[in-house]
């Protein structure tokens, strides 16, 4: 037998484990497996979200693009065939992204002001609940509820801008009011508490102790609301009035004649726009250097 040829070698008995592996070979091991999968789902981001804006930038650029990977040829034409109806249509949609996106941010920060340390049953659950409910309606019966709801007197905004503001304000308000309430940690609540017990009066309490805690969550707000009305659609495309046009309506408008191309690269001046806004947000003021 071989043990018995090798006087050193021991006989595994039966029903007896394997050794487990050296140390340094099961990190080894775990670090490939995590960098394999950080590489996948690095590659599907791509494909899913990175490319798509690729081709859209291809596109704004191309001088032709049918039928095969790459367009045939490069040209700017149709940036320079962006009138003003297109450039209104951008305004627009900033001007109801900043309203909606300091709307949202003021009144979900009330909210979680509001609601913070409250039982989250009666009336606590029922506001909460009513805050969160856009969050479970799909877009386009929001727009059709609100449309039907305010069309006729005493409140008849279907002629005007400000049903579109209020519909998107209705989308966005729940993550507005997420980012403000997450941002209530017990710790503030202790620092409020002490500021009020030392004489400071409510309002000096939430403008020296509370905002300042919370200007991470306000850009967190401001951001999310801003980005998530620019690519509304379904409830604008629901309730917008006549004369009335967003960039995406119009890119919709363009997409249904078949007009790719300019779509593409009136979706691009948007992307950088935004793009310019949202940094402007998370842009932090100088600090003052107190000698």
């Amino acid at each position: 037998m071989a043990a018995d040829l090798n006087p050193g070698a021991m006989p595994r008995l039966p029903g007896a484990r394997k050794p487990a592996p050296h140390p340094a070979r099961r990190t080894l091991l775990t670090r490939i497996g995590s960098g394999a999968f950080l590489a996948f789902a690095g590659l599907l981001c791509f494909w899913l979200f990175v490319l798509p804006v690729l081709v859209v930038a291809l596109s704004s650029v191309a001088a032709h693009w049918s039928g095969t990977i790459l367009p045939d040829g490069l040209s700017t034409r149709w940036f320079e065939r962006l009138g003003s109806s297109d450039f209104d249509a951008l305004a627009t949609s900033l001007e109801i992204g900043f309203g909606v996106a300091v709307l949202g941010t003021a009144l979900g920060l009330w909210l979680a002001l509001a609601l913070e340390g409250r039982d989250r049953r009666g009336l606590g659950a029922f506001v909460d609940m009513i805050a969160m409910m856009p969050n479970g309606v799909p877009s386009v019966v929001l727009g059709l509820a609100v449309l039907i709801a305010y069309h006729k007197r005493p409140l008849d905004l279907s002629s005007s801008a400000a049903i579109v503001v209020f519909v998107q304000l209705a989308l966005v308000l729940p993550f507005c009011y997420r980012c403000a309430a997450a941002a209530l940690r017990p710790e503030l609540t202790v620092l409020r508490e002490a500021a009020a017990s030392l004489g400071a009066p409510p309002s000096m309490v939430l403008r020296r102790v509370v905002l300042p805690q919370l200007v991470p969550a306000i850009r967190a707000s401001l951001a999310l609301g801003f980005a998530l009305s620019l690519g509304e659609l379904g409830a604008t495309l629901t309730v917008y009035p006549p004369g009335f046009a967003t960039v995406p309506i119009v890119v919709v408008g363009q997409v249904e004649r078949g007009y790719y191309l300019p779509a593409s690269a009136l979706s691009l001046v948007l992307l950088i726009a935004s793009l310019a806004a949202l940094l402007l947000i998370a842009a932090r003021a100088p600090r003052k250097r107190i000698d």
